[in-house]
C-alpha cells in the first residue's frame, strides 16, 4: 500500500469527521435534512474542499432505515423533513481532499442537549451491534476468500441479531467501495447539484471497465465480488430495526498481513 495514499485518505477522513461532528453538535429540533446537509458541505468548502464523491446526505427518523426508498438518488437526497427530539439521524459525506477521498458517516439521536452518538433504546442496541460488526469485519477481511464471502458473513451476523440489513439497498448493493487513487481528471470535475457527483460515477465506471479487461480489481465489496480484499476501502454496514436505522462508514486498510481500521472505535479519531 502506498504510504501517501494512506496518509492522504486519513487526512481527508479526519476533515470529514471533524465537520460532520461539528455540525451534529449544532443540530436542534425542527431543523431540516436539506439545511443540515448544506451546513456540512459549506463547512467543508470553508476548509478548502470543492470536489466530492457525494455531497452530504442527512436522514431523519424512518428515513434512517430507507423507508419508502424506491429509486436511490432522488429518494436519498436530503428533504425538507424536520427532525424531532429523540429521533435518530444519519449524516454521511464523501469529500475529495487534495486528490484523496474520504467517506464518513455518523449515526446519533437528537436529545434535549444535542445529539448523542451513544444512546439507549433501539438506537443504542443498533450501535452496540455496529461496534461488534466493526471488530468482526476486520477479522473477516483477514480470512475471507473474497468480498462476496465477507458480505455474506456480515449478513449472517446481522440476521443472527434479528435486524434488517440496509446496505444492500445502496447502488451496487455495496458493503464497501474502493478508495484507491482516482484518475486525476475526475478530481477537476466541478460539483453540480446534490448527491452523487460525476467524479464518483466516472471513476467507478473506469474502474469497472479496467476490471472487465483484467487490469484492475473489482472496485466494490458486494455479494458478487470474488476478488481478494486488498487495498483501501470505505466500508458502510447499515442496520435497522423497525423504523430506526444506524450505520458507520470507516476506512479499512488491507495490505498484505496488515488489516486495520484507520479509526478503531465506532465513530473514533482517525489515525494514519
Amino acid at each position: 500500500m502506498n504510504f501517501a495514499t494512506v496518509t492522504g485518505s486519513a487526512r481527508a477522513q479526519r476533515l470529514a469527521r471533524e465537520v460532520v461532528h461539528e455540525v451534529s453538535l449544532s443540530m436542534r429540533p425542527g431543523q431540516r435534512e436539506v439545511d443540515v446537509a448544506r451546513r456540512i458541505d459549506d463547512g467543508l468548502a470553508r476548509a478548502g474542499v470543492h470536489r466530492f464523491l457525494h455531497t452530504a446526505y442527512a436522514w431523519w427518523g424512518e428515513r434512517t432505515r430507507f423507508a419508502r426508498f424506491v429509486d436511490w438518488e432522488p429518494d436519498a437526497l436530503p428533504t425538507t423533513r424536520a427532525i424531532e427530539e429523540g429521533e435518530p439521524f444519519i449524516l454521511d459525506v464523501a469529500p475529495i481532499v487534495g486528490g484523496y477521498v474520504a467517506d464518513y458517516a455518523l449515526s446519533g439521536t437528537l436529545g434535549a442537549d444535542g445529539p448523542q452518538a451513544a444512546s439507549g433504546g433501539v438506537h443504542g442496541e443498533l450501535l452496540a451491534v455496529l461496534r461488534d460488526l466493526k471488530k468482526a469485519i476486520a477479522a473477516f477481511a483477514r480470512t475471507a476468500k473474497g468480498g462476496g464471502e465477507l458480505t455474506r458473513r456480515v449478513g449472517r451476523l446481522i440476521d443472527d441479531e434479528h435486524l434488517d440489513a440496509i446496505h444492500p439497498m445502496y447502488p451496487g448493493h455495496v458493503l464497501g467501495h474502493s478508495l484507491e487513487p482516482f484518475p486525476s481528471v475526475f478530481e477537476r470535475v466541478p460539483t453540480v447539484g446534490r448527491g452523487f457527483q460525476a467524479s464518483l460515477l466516472g471513476a467507478y465506471a473506469v474502474a469497472l471497465v479496467r476490471h472487465q479487461l483484467g487490469r484492475a480489481r473489482y472496485p466494490l465489496i458486494n455479494f458478487e465480488d470474488r476478488g481478494p480484499i486488498q487495498g483501501l476501502w470505505a466500508v458502510e454496514p447499515h442496520v435497522a430495526r423497525g423504523d430506526v436505522g444506524a450505520k458507520f462508514e470507516s476506512i479499512l486498510i488491507v495490505d498484505g498481513d496488515e488489516t486495520r481500521w484507520l479509526d478503531g472505535d465506532l465513530f473514533g479519531e482517525v489515525a494514519s
